[in-house]
């Protein structure tokens, strides 16, 4: 018995640094994923954005009344002038195999539908893994206190 938890023990132990590397890919494939679809936005790519979101996409933005689907969000495109600083490093949590959440803090300054914009925000986002790429389906910014 011993010789066989021993066993197990020893196959999980080397089984970690994988697990870690995995992870670590996993980190750097949705901070580029999520570069990508800040560019696109930027650039107000439709095309590539669409290519970076799940189907299903929700947003949560203090400038709107509702969650709005990618489709709502493409046809808003146009009153979008804001440009985004980040103020914290990124954190990934990788939540399981094909899930994770990413979150900062960042500052936006332009216009959002002609209205003034400069606001310290908290922006996470909800990353799944789909034919080994990695797609933002939930987006959340939240207003903070300066």
């Amino acid at each position: 018995m011993i010789r066989c938890l021993a066993a197990v023990l020893t196959l999980a132990f080397l089984a970690q640094p994988v697990a870690a590397e995995s992870t670590l890919s996993d980190v750097e494939a949705i901070d580029n994923a999520v570069g990508r679809l800040d560019e696109a936005f930027a650039e107000q790519d439709l095309d590539t954005i669409k290519t970076l979101v799940t189907k299903d996409h929700v947003a949560v933005l203090p400038y709107r009344a509702k969650p709005e689907t990618m489709d709502q969000l493409a046809s808003l495109l146009s009153d979008i002038k804001t440009k985004q600083t980040d103020v914290s490093e990124p954190t990934v949590t990788i939540l399981g195999p094909d899930s994770a959440m990413r979150t900062l803090t960042a500052r936006f300054e332009g216009t959002y539908a002609g209205k003034e914009v400069d606001d310290k925000v908290f922006i996470t986002s909800i990353m799944v893994k789909k034919d080994g790429n990695w797609l933002e389906s939930f987006y959340q910014v939240t207003k903070l206190a300066d």
